[in-house]
């Protein structure tokens, strides 16, 4: 699909068509033994370091909420410039692991981070669009999802489908430890009333509101 040539009346189909084939052709060229190895890597580490800057910011955003039910010690990297993303990065090491998230238009702060861990012998995976994108100069392990542009929409559906086979692949390998955990922070959920007043249930044909008696309006 070309850029900024969607006749107005086809546009949901279109975008819809033009994802699903981005994620097929993902699924097509997508290195298995990488993914594979991404896996092990992360299971392994120490210390997990999440970047994704721009667009990329809510990709691993999603990647760190579920990689903390499954591993210990994740840190999602939060920066506007490169000395912050230092700061949050600097006892990195040859036991931790950086997972950098990147799609046109490349950030040179997530470039800067990856040098840095690789300089610094962490383990690097990148998560981008093509073998030839800058940050996989300084990574071991480069995952390759298909992105385009549609006007101004970077579609970001396949990179997020290689994150849920991430999340899921890994659940997998420590089911019986993530199912405890989840336990246990439902339990938590419960004790404290987390969610007393911020759930809809679905009960047939209506919904129902859960919320806190007297709570304040």
């Amino acid at each position: 699909m070309k850029k900024g040539n969607i006749r107005q009346g086809k546009i949901l189909d279109e975008v819809l068509k033009t994802d699903a084939m981005r994620i097929e052709e993902t699924l097509e060229h997508l290195d298995k033994d990488a993914f594979k190895n991404a896996v092990d890597t992360i299971l392994k580490a120490k210390k997990v370091y999440v970047i994704g800057i721009r667009s990329c910011a809510p990709l691993a955003e999603f990647l760190c909420f579920y990689l903390n039910v499954i591993c210990d010690n994740v840190t999602l990297v939060r920066t506007n410039s490169v000395s912050e993303i230092f700061e949050q990065i600097i006892r990195i090491g040859e036991k931790d692991v950086i997972i950098g998230i990147s799609f046109p238009r490349y950030s040179m702060r997530t470039l800067k981070a990856l040098e840095f861990a690789s300089e610094r012998k962490a383990k690097v995976i990148t998560l981008t669009d093509s073998v030839h994108s800058p940050i996989n100069l300084y990574s071991s392990c480069n995952l390759i999802a298909r992105s385009e542009m549609v006007s101004v929409v970077d579609s970001l559906v396949a990179p997020l489908s290689v994150i849920n086979a991430l999340v899921t692949a890994m659940y997998m390998r420590k089911k019986t430890e993530v199912l405890s955990t989840l336990d246990t922070l439902a339990n938590l959920w419960d004790d404290y009333q987390v969610h007393g007043s911020d759930e809809l249930n679905q009960v047939e044909d209506s919904v129902t509101y859960n919320y806190r008696e007297n709570e304040e309006e």
